[in-house]
């Protein structure tokens, strides 16, 4: 028996899909008036001239449609092929009332292969016609049980008066057509905050349930946002309100069609991190030491960069650089032919090439410590530094903020994946009490000169100089200490950052 054939159509993402001409592929939604109800259909599938018999459709009677003129396009005679009797409406025709009160069709695999299309209009069935009641101050934060950050948010919020409801991001993504609704026929809040799209799904469904309910959704990417960005397969991220810890990713973001992105960037809480904390017995004698805290690669690295490789002749001219150039990640994007950043997971060869670049120079700065005391993962027991104590991680929240107190200086360096990203012990460390230096990265420029000049290197050789100038508690390193502590609690905390979300999105 020959294999049926299926129309072969390119997606919004530029992938061809099979899209099969078949009755069991169309969902059928029953209105609660099945006799006087209008028949509406999502999408038409490529054989349109046969729903009338798959649905025992009237040949007298107008049913009603809407269609992604992208797919449309690639259907041989589409026009020809639709039925007299079926009619055209615009997606603003098709209301949250209209859809309640019709039997509603869905073409499901263009759902997915044209969803910045179609995931407006099912966020409009899903809810139906009733809209949920207001919740007053309420902000609601997709986590799952090991994120930091959303603990900072949470408190912030709550300071500002407003309730925090920290959801279960994997429920969220895996099923916003059924999750979402669900929460929100108990209300719907003010604010929906994302760090890193966790409690969306790739596709923008939920985004797109969430708009129709009339929630503003604010999405923070904490981390490389085209990294972030090879997750999601939908443009919906286009329309969404973006915030971004590096301020160097907002006019690539705008370049890939990004309508909305500002500055926010990582910040202190006081509230977790100025007081508290347990030395463990692990970092006993540190009064006098260099220390960093750090893992050696992000979780997952390996299984994210799978399979690719950095390109030799750039690897040689990174090598051969100059001591002190940074090769981040828009140097890697700049000398590599990656084009365009979205969608697909093309761009990861760029983020392979800055991964490769933050390792070898964190690598570099450590060999260059001489007896600094690592808190990390066995990692970097490989380290070219004999005198480097590697002694194993620290807990965030329990350990970290004492650990800080009691070293001598801490040092921060870097990675290439943000290049003017900053990372939390620019302002941990100072509001926990401790003293940091830092290697020289353009998103210092969010401190005053002289309290960022003092503490900044821009070559390996001059990391020992500054641990020796800070390692006593002279006059001058207490109060650039309590300089830099001033500076990060007024203007450098999780409060003043969620000041910011709330201005920009008109809270």
């Amino acid at each position: 028996m020959p294999r049926p054939s299926h129309l072969l159509a390119t997606d919004e993402l530029g992938l061809t899909k099979s899209m099969p001409a078949a009755r069991e592929l169309f969902e059928w939604r029953t209105s609660p008036k099945p006799y006087e109800a209008p028949v509406i259909f999502l999408g038409l599938g490529p054989e349109p001239e046969k729903l009338p018999a798959w649905f025992d459709l009237p040949g007298d009677k107008v049913v009603f449609f809407l269609e992604c003129q992208s797919f449309a396009d690639q259907v041989e005679n589409w026009e020809e092929r639709v039925p007299d009797n079926f009619q055209r409406i615009t997606t603003d025709e098709f209301t949250g009332e209209s859809s309640a009160n019709a039997h509603v069709v869905r073409y499901l695999p263009a759902q997915r292969g044209f969803p910045t299309y179609f995931a407006p209009l099912t966020a409009r069935l899903t809810l139906g016609a009733a809209k949920p009641a207001r919740l007053d101050k309420t902000v609601w934060i997709p986590v799952a049980d090991d994120d930091l950050l959303c603990r900072e948010l949470a408190q912030a919020f709550r300071d500002t008066g407003h309730t925090v409801v920290m959801i279960d991001h994997d429920s969220l993504g895996k099923h916003p057509g059924k999750a979402l609704p669900d929460l929100l026929a108990q209300g719907a809040p003010d604010l929906f905050f994302s760090v890193n799209f966790k409690g969306l799904d790739p596709f923008g469904l939920g985004h797109a349930i969430l708009r129709e309910a009339g929630v503003k959704v604010g999405i923070w990417l904490v981390d490389n946002p085209f990294n972030l960005l090879t997750a999601v397969k939908s443009g919906y991220w286009k329309n969404a309100k973006l915030f971004v810890t590096d301020h160097s990713f907002i006019g690539p973001l705008i370049g890939e069609g990004a309508r909305w992105a500002t500055h926010l960037p990582l910040a202190a809480s006081p509230a977790l991190f100025e007081t508290g904390g347990e030395l463990p017995a692990h970092a006993e004698g540190i009064e006098k030491r260099l220390i960093f805290v750090g893992r050696s690669q992000f979780p997952d690295r390996d299984k994210f960069f799978a399979g690719l490789t950095v390109p030799a002749d750039l690897e040689a001219a990174a090598g051969a650089g100059r001591p002190g150039q940074r090769f981040d990640y828009h140097w890697w994007r700049e000398h590599m032919d990656i084009a365009p950043l979205w969608p697909g997971n093309a761009v990861r060869g760029i983020g392979a090439g800055a991964e490769w670049a933050g390792r070898r120079w964190k690598r570099e700065c450590l060999g260059a410590c001489g007896r600094v005391v690592i808190f990390g993962d066995d990692g970097w027991k490989d380290l070219d530094n004999p005198d480097a104590d590697v002694r194993g991680p620290v807990d965030y929240y329990a350990h970290l903020p004492a650990v800080y107190r009691s070293a001598a200086v801490t040092l921060n360096v870097t990675g290439m994946q943000l290049p003017a990203g900053l990372t939390q012990r620019h302002f941990d460390v100072w509001c926990a009490g401790g003293f940091l230096i830092t290697d020289a990265n353009p998103g210092l420029n969010i401190f005053p000169d002289e309290l960022v000049a003092p503490i900044r290197f821009s070559r390996p050789d001059g990391i020992r100089d500054l641990y020796l100038e800070f390692r006593e508690e002279t006059r001058a390193k207490q109060e650039l200490r309590e300089a830099w502590k001033t500076c990060i609690l007024a203007d450098h905390t999780y409060a003043a950052r969620v000041q910011t979300v709330i201005a920009a999105l008109d809270l």
